[in-house]
């Protein structure tokens, strides 16, 4: 997440960001966001039981909330001149980035062993599982993906930060998920609604983002493309998770 040699070579007096990047001055703000939505998503099931929480779990946890975190600063120490200690993140982000992918391989096992096991709810049923083991190595490939095509675009700054602003767009939806339906649990109630129903319809939100995103800078940029074509593969969490073929590929994969 570091800046273009180029840029971080322009001489620019102490807090002033150099020409060219005071268009994502408030990119931080929006990215907030993000961070936001993953902290409360995750609060009722990860963060206030963090004592029945796995070591993947919490390698999991730890390292997608400091990304989050890492994509709100970043942007921020940019924008405001202070390119030594953004270049130097950006070296933090590598490492993050690495622990993100590591540990939401560790969690796919994980779901099919529950799936197996019988270990599910009507909420979270074996179909559910199933189905969401294959998002997630969507998600995962997707977002090791933005990361490196961000590494590799780091000369030509707007591709660079269109690209690792992209991660948000990876790592959102599950959060946006947990928000919504302990949203509705907490007041109007879920009734018949499962974790298949609410994944497939907060795909259509965050895939409304980035057609406005895709609309604002009037460009498909690659990087918000592959982010919706990501998003779009929860409408597979159902039909995947009822096919016996994913299945027993899951299950000769990680069992």
């Amino acid at each position: 997440m570091s800046l273009p040699s180029e840029l971080a070579g322009t001489p620019v007096a102490e807090h002033t960001a150099p020409r060219g990047l005071q268009v994502y001055r408030n990119l931080h703000l929006w990215l907030a966001t993000g961070l936001a939505i993953t902290l409360v998503g995750f609060t009722p099931t990860y963060f206030l039981n963090l004592h029945e929480a796995t070591w993947f779990q919490h390698l999991h946890g730890l390292s997608a909330t400091l990304w989050m975190g890492l994509l709100v600063l970043q942007p921020w120490l940019a924008t405001r001149g202070r390119l030594k200690r953004h270049r130097s993140f950006g070296i933090v982000a590598l490492v993050l980035a690495g622990m993100v992918v590591a540990s939401g391989l560790a969690v796919v096992p994980f779901n099919i062993e529950n799936a197996v096991s019988g270990q599910t709810s009507r909420v979270a049923s074996a179909t559910f599982l199933y189905g969401i083991s294959f998002v997630d190595l969507v998600t995962i490939a997707g977002f090791l993906v933005a990361v490196l095509m961000a590494t590799l675009s780091i000369r030509r700054f707007e591709d660079h930060v269109i690209w690792m602003s992209s991660t948000v767009f990876w790592v959102l939806a599950p959060a946006l998920a947990r928000l919504i339906f302990f949203g509705l649990a907490f007041t109007v109630g879920v009734g018949d609604l499962t974790l298949i129903d609410v994944v497939f319809w907060t795909s259509f939100a965050v895939l409304a983002v980035l057609v406005y995103l895709m609309i604002r800078i009037r460009r498909a940029h690659p990087a918000l493309v592959l982010a919706a074509l990501g998003n779009a593969a929860a409408w597979l969490t159902e039909p995947l998770g009822n096919s016996e073929t994913w299945r027993a590929i899951c299950n000769a994969v990680f069992l």
